[in-house]
């Protein structure tokens, strides 16, 4: 009977970090916890829209970025197949989601439900594709494929502000933030792939939580999870913006770190 309590490894992936080495019932203990940044700051975010009145449409866009989180907790957990599905297949739907948010973002609605059944056909498309498929790099490219249409959709709008709007310095700041969280995160993850063998090296000749620094893809998580904070708070603010309301609002940081917004008539 095996120690561990997940059992074998199911999973079409098994990432760097040493398999069960805390605890025999979290795989990997690193890449497990640190999706917990994506739990908190969704839960941050919810708590901001709610005391800025914005509409339930960016509740469900954290709740989707939390879900991913709980996906990848899941995941890399257990190692089990279904739990990876359930880790890769909602970046696919949270990031449709997103898509529909900065492409109806104009107080009418442009495209009816053209878009959301396009988006919805791209989702079920790619899960069944994927369920046959079984390879990480179908998954992957067509997550690209929604990062970059995202991107260019966001950069876009910003791009079509008057010059002296107040807001477009600020949001375009919010954008190159989001930007540098997942292309740093999608560095150090792929370093993870390419040197684990040097990185395992490495971690058996200094203390655990010195080796924990080198744990790559946990770093990925929490790049990636601050890029789409920092993103959501950018759609809240041009969605504001594009209404006519953008006055009311102003971009705070908290411990200088964080971004959010805050009605002006409101104090924290």
């Amino acid at each position: 009977m095996s120690t561990n309590f997940w059992g074998p490894v199911t999973s079409t992936i098994d990432w760097c970090e040493e398999n069960y080495t805390v605890s025999r019932y979290i795989a990997e203990f690193f890449n497990t916890t640190t999706n917990l940044v994506f739990v908190f700051l969704s839960l941050y975010g919810i708590r901001n829209t709610y005391q800025n009145d914005m509409p339930f449409r960016f509740i469900v866009a954290y709740a989707a970025v939390m879900f991913i989180g709980f996906g990848s907790w899941c995941f890399h957990m257990t190692l089990q197949y279904e739990m990876q599905l359930l880790d890769e297949l909602p970046m696919i739907y949270g990031a449709c989601i997103l898509a529909w948010h900065i492409f109806e973002v104009y107080p009418e609605n442009r495209y009816g439900v053209w878009l959301p059944l396009g988006l919805v056909g791209y989702s079920a498309f790619v899960t069944w594709s994927y369920l046959i498929i079984k390879n990480p790099v179908f998954h992957q490219v067509c997550y690209a494929i929604l990062v970059f249409v995202i991107v260019y959709r966001s950069t876009s709008l910003v791009r079509g502000l008057p010059k002296g709007a107040p807001e477009k310095r600020q949001l375009s700041l919010l954008l190159k933030l989001a930007a540098s969280g997942f292309i740093g995160a999608f560095f150090v993850w792929n370093i993870d792939n390419q040197f684990c063998e040097q990185l395992r090296s490495w971690r058996s000749t200094v203390p655990f939580i010195v080796g924990a620094i080198s744990e790559l893809h946990g770093l990925w998580h929490i790049g990636t999870g601050l890029g789409v904070y920092f993103y959501v708070v950018y759609n809240e603010w041009i969605y504001k913006i594009l209404l006519g309301e953008g006055q009311r609002y102003e971009l705070i940081w908290v411990l200088g770190v964080l971004p959010r917004l805050r009605l002006r008539s409101k104090k924290d």
